[in-house]
């Protein structure tokens, strides 16, 4: 296993310094010296000589023959002419056929193409075969330079010795000194300011250095294999303007070197294709890397030749949104307006001369519940959940959860909620398995809605106490044994607050003279309405006394309808069954809802925290999780005046669940299977299921249903270059 090239295991003038011991004598000699073969053609000789300066190690020969893939294939990294050093190689030719065809090594670069060289089979030529000679050379264009070693800045470099060179053993120069060597800067990174490569005219390539605490000097740029400019390097990189109009149209190979202070020299950049496009239309776009959008989308476009580009056209859903163009290069989608599910886009770039090309068209899938405030229901399937939440109208839509990770067309529940800033689900008044939903306003009000027969919210009233909006993170669980569902809220500085919710009892209105709902059954009772005391399909109203349906504390209507979209609640799940979610009457004189409030110890964690949220603990008590930016996990149990108290981690328990930076509340829920995920949109408008129970799991992208009709055509491929010339 040979080292690589460039990393200190020898010092590159040893190259130079060992082939000069050749001088005057038969290039083969090195060969023999190496047990290798006796041949003294100049690539044979250079082979050797590699051998014995890298102690053995070192063969640039391909199997193949390619002389060049030989250097490259060992760890050689190429050199510009101007950068050659001493015991840099160059290589003319790459086969045995080539013409021209010769191997040298570098002793001094004049720095005007000229260098000094050693090398066999040139000096002597066509008397005196395959002997060892130094001579100055200008080679020709085609020529590449590679280097095997590391760059020594002590070593002061070869220099003829006074009186020329004249033959015989033992003439070696100057030897490199024995002093420790620097090795290379690492590769840079190298990219450029156009669409998926599509260029035209003058770009900008940017090289940076990979290690920005130690940069580099220079910056050496190649095009195609060939080396280019080298530029002053920068904070943030060098940059190079490339006029393409130089190049022919088509795919063209960028890769960049870092240079440091004493010469040495990185291994290349990954490379970078542009596509040179400055005689025929042609249009590129770049999507969003994310199945799943929100938000404002922006779309890179490019288009090429860009110096004749008159308009761009964004046509969605069949409807053209011309705008004349810009320099940023960028279209914005903007989705706040869309309906969840799939939606049909393409871009078109007209020039002055009337031509057009377009890309696309191609679908994307908007979540339509990305951004807004958010929270979860019991799903008609025991056991996962639903998602409510704001769209950019103020709708209050439900998602019903339909299979693992995947959410069904969206149902409307309610308006009114444009001004709303977060919600929260929980049980706080009524039967077990009525579930309520908490919604803050930006003015600081916050409102309690139970649900109808029909599934849509009712407002049960304004929630006296604190200025809801103080608290940046709101959560609802059960947090003593035997006790009720409560709100925990934090602030911005980790003060937590355990909320009660009180609701007196509502006040109803007779019940109509009208048929009841036929699916609303009759309540079993002695007492009939008072408004029909004749009819037997009157249900009896849930205030009256006499009614046993209607517990103390009972919201309106809280009793026996099951609502579509009711079950096991995952916010605060108990090992008995859930009832149904009942519904809400309309209720004419909304009740004064009441909150007593118990401050709790200041808690860093939880300030730091990007989401709290209530999970399912032993005993039926629910324990609060949070999450930081980081993905930290930490999970707390309530200890009473203590507030809460974090819970030891099980050894080798993960404690990270890679949670992306939020864009829209994260939620906790069952989602996937029987465990608990954190549901949560990230910046990229992908919306992501990560598992509580088992962080380490990779996220699962959730997957929302919609009943838009779009014509059926390619789905959108991120990062995906679709060229179509003008016709």
């Amino acid at each position: 296993m040979h080292p690589p090239a460039g990393a200190g295991q020898f010092d590159n003038s040893l190259i130079a310094t060992t082939a000069l011991a050749y001088v005057g004598r038969w290039g083969g000699q090195a060969c023999v010296d190496a047990n290798r073969f006796r041949s003294g053609q100049c690539r044979e000789f250079v082979d050797c000589v590699v051998s014995l300066a890298s102690g053995g190690k070192i063969w640039p020969v391909d199997p193949g023959g390619n002389y060049q893939v030989g250097f490259s294939s060992v760890g050689a990294v190429p050199v510009a002419p101007a950068a050659a050093a001493e015991g840099d190689i160059i290589q003319i030719g790459d086969h045995d056929e080539s013409n021209p065809l010769h191997t040298a090594i570098v002793l001094t670069n004049h720095g005007n193409g000229t260098f000094t060289v050693v090398d066999s089979n040139w000096v002597g030529e066509p008397l005196v075969k395959e002997l060892v000679g130094v001579h100055d050379w200008t080679p020709p264009a085609a020529a590449q330079f590679w280097r095997l070693g590391a760059v020594n800045p002590n070593n002061p470099g070869w220099h003829m010795p006074k009186g020329g060179l004249t033959g015989g053993s033992g003439l070696i120069g100057n030897q490199a000194p024995d002093t420790a060597i620097n090795p290379p800067p690492p590769a840079p990174t190298a990219s450029t300011n156009t669409v998926n490569g599509l260029a035209s005219g003058i770009i900008t390539v940017r090289s940076a250095d990979a290690d920005p605490a130690h940069p580099a000097v220079r910056m050496q740029y190649w095009i195609d294999g060939k080396s280019g400019q080298a530029l002053d390097n920068a904070p943030g990189g060098a940059l190079l303007s490339l006029d393409t109009t130089k190049l022919s149209d088509g795919p063209h190979v960028i890769t960049t070197q870092a240079m440091a202070a004493d010469g040495a020299i990185s291994p290349l950049s990954a490379p970078v294709t542009i596509t040179v496009t400055n005689h025929q239309l042609t249009i590129a776009v770049a999507a969003p890397n994310a199945p799943l959008l929100s938000g404002t989308v922006p779309l890179g476009v490019g288009a090429a030749p860009a110096a004749d580009l008159a308009t761009e056209t964004l046509t969605l859903d069949g409807v053209a949104q011309q705008e004349p163009m810009t320099t940023s290069n960028q279209l914005n989608l903007d989705t706040t307006t869309l309906t969840a599910g799939q939606h049909q886009i393409k871009v078109a770039v007209t020039n002055r001369e009337g031509q057009t090309v377009t890309w696309g068209p191609v679908i994307v899938t908007v979540t339509g519940a990305a951004t807004g405030p958010r929270a979860v229901l019991p799903s008609a399937t025991a056991g996962h959940a639903d998602l409510v939440a704001v769209d950019a109208t103020g709708r209050l839509l439900r998602y019903p959860w339909v299979s693992d990770g995947t959410f069904g067309v969206p149902q409307p529940v309610a308006d009114g909620f444009a001004d709303v800033t977060s919600l929260v689900a929980g049980h706080f008044a009524g039967p077990a398995g009525a579930v309520q939903l908490l919604a803050v306003r930006k003015d600081g009000s916050a409102h309690l809605y139970s649900f109808d027969a029909a599934g849509k919210a009712v407002d049960q009233g304004a929630v006296n106490g604190p200025i809801w909006n103080n608290y940046t993170r709101l959560t609802a669980g059960v947090f003593t044994k035997g006790g009720q569902e409560q709100l925990v809220g934090t602030d911005a500085v980790g003060h937590a607050q355990l909320i009660t919710i009180t609701v007196p009892p509502a006040v109803i209105p007779a019940t109509p003279a009208t048929p009841a709902t036929p699916t609303v059954p009759a309540t079993p009772t002695a007492a009939t309405s008072p408004a029909s005391p004749a009819s037997p399909t009157s249900p009896a109203s849930p205030a009256s006394p006499a009614s046993p349906a209607s517990p103390a504390g009972a919201l309106p209507g809280a009793a026996t309808t099951s609502l579509p979209g009711s079950g096991d609640t995952p916010l605060s799940r108990r090992t008995d069954p859930h009832p149904a979610v009942a519904p809400a009457a309309v209720v004419t004189a909304k009740p004064a809802i009441t909150t007593a409030i118990q401050g709790l110890p200041q808690s860093p964690v939880l300030a730091g925290a990007v989401t709290i949220q209530a999970v399912p603990g032993a005993d039926g008590i629910d324990e609060l999780v949070s999450a930081d930016a980081t993905g930290a996990v930490a999970t707390f149990t309530f200890g009473g005046a203590q507030g809460f108290v974090p819970v030891a981690s099980a050894p080798g328990a993960p404690a990270a669940v890679r949670l992306p930076a939020p864009v829209g509340t994260p939620v906790v829920g069952g989602f996937v299977g029987k465990d608990q995920e954190i549901l949560v949109t990230g910046a990229d408008g992908q919306t992501w299921l990560l598992s509580l129970a088992h962080p380490e799991r990779p996220a699962q992208g959730a997957a929302f249903q919609s009943d838009a009709v779009v014509p059926p055509t390619q789905p959108a491929q991120s990062q995906h270059r679709l060229s179509q010339p003008a016709g």
